[in-house]
């Protein structure tokens, strides 16, 4: 008999951890407080890609190395299945008037990156060639018909109750009905709630509030992602041009604001003057779990000796979430 594997929370880097258990010969249930992949998941922009890796620790880019060769893959099984397309897109990236020229630089050198000096709008720029972007929520929709394909077992809208009796090995997760979820192994993905379900994380993970607006189908053609001074913006298939984010340690408060969006719409101005006259239609906010220095928590638990905790990847869920889940199972296999 299979081992039973539960997954508490059903974003990115559950969803992707579930598939990876699933092709290791385990029997995966995924749990979500409320519908997999409709939280911070599908909130975000989809680039994948850590934006500023020269600035991080070397952890973040390991943790993001391989994620665009394994988004390929997967978004051709997604089409071909007929689960959706995510609609990824190798587009590249062009940094402008990076004010930290020499480190990113060295840090192409070290990771054997591909690097092009370049000019956006005659402002000295860095072409990135290996950079791609995708679709969040669609991703998430053909994620969730894609594991139930698997044999995946889904279970929504079910509140878990914070453990707090101190064994060593949890046989089954509590529910708020009284209800148990019973397994093997525990694996939380939970992003940003993870500490309402285990006493250990408490504050190590927290929100950190991300606001995004969206421009309808201007006649503009943005062939590459462009980034400047922590802001960034992209265009989807439909044409649609998304522009992001706020940073905002408000708590668990996802309410989008006017003051965000106009310095969003601000921001955009600065980098295509063309979009002036032309009014965001969405705006939309995610709950991003941060954590310090921008490395997740990706450990065995303290007490339990048969829960894992795989959270706190801040902006990159995404682009994490291949590597992660790999290094809990070389955790669950020790």
């Amino acid at each position: 008999m299979a081992a039973r594997a539960v997954i508490i929370g059903g974003g990115v880097v559950g969803c992707v951890t579930a598939i990876k258990l699933k092709e290791s010969g385990y029997d995966v249930t995924v749990v979500d407080k409320s519908f997999v992949g409709e939280e911070s998941s599908a909130a975000g922009a989809g680039i994948i890609f850590p934006l500023m890796p020269w600035n991080y620790e070397s952890k973040v880019y390991q943790l993001c190395s391989g994620a665009l060769g394994f988004y390929k893959n997967l978004s051709e099984k997604l089409i071909n299945g007929g689960y959706g397309d995510p609609e990824f897109i190798e587009s590249g990236m062009i940094c402008i008037e990076p004010p930290d020229k020499k480190e990113i630089v060295q840090w192409a050198k070290k990771n054997n990156f591909k690097i092009n000096k370049c000019f956006f709008n005659s402002r000295p720029s860095i072409e990135f060639a290996n950079v791609a972007q995708l679709n969040p929520k669609k991703l998430m929709i053909s994620l969730k018909h894609y594991i139930e394909g698997l044999g995946i077992k889904l279970i929504e809208n079910c509140n878990l109750k914070k453990i707090q009796k101190k064994s060593n090995y949890l046989n089954g997760w509590p529910t708020d009905n009284n209800d148990l979820i019973e397994g093997d192994i525990f694996i939380i993905t939970a992003g940003a709630w993870s500490s309402h379900i285990i006493n250990n994380d408490k504050d190590e993970i927290y929100p950190v509030r991300g606001q995004l607006i969206k421009f309808k189908k201007p006649s503009i053609i943005l062939d590459k992602i462009l980034y400047s001074k922590n802001f960034y913006l992209l265009q989807r298939k439909c044409g649609s041009i998304v522009a992001g984010s706020t940073i905002e340690n408000v708590g668990f408060d996802n309410t989008t604001t006017f003051q965000a969006a106009k310095e969003l719409k601000e921001k955009t101005i600065n980098l295509i003057p063309e979009l002036k006259e032309f009014e965001p239609y969405e705006q939309w906010a995610g709950l991003r779990p941060g954590v310090k220095n921008n490395i997740p928590l990706i450990k065995r638990d303290n007490i339990h000796k048969n829960i894992y905790i795989n959270s706190g990847h801040y902006r990159y869920g995404i682009t994490m979430a291949p590597k992660s889940a790999d290094e809990i199972l070389k955790l669950i296999k020790v």
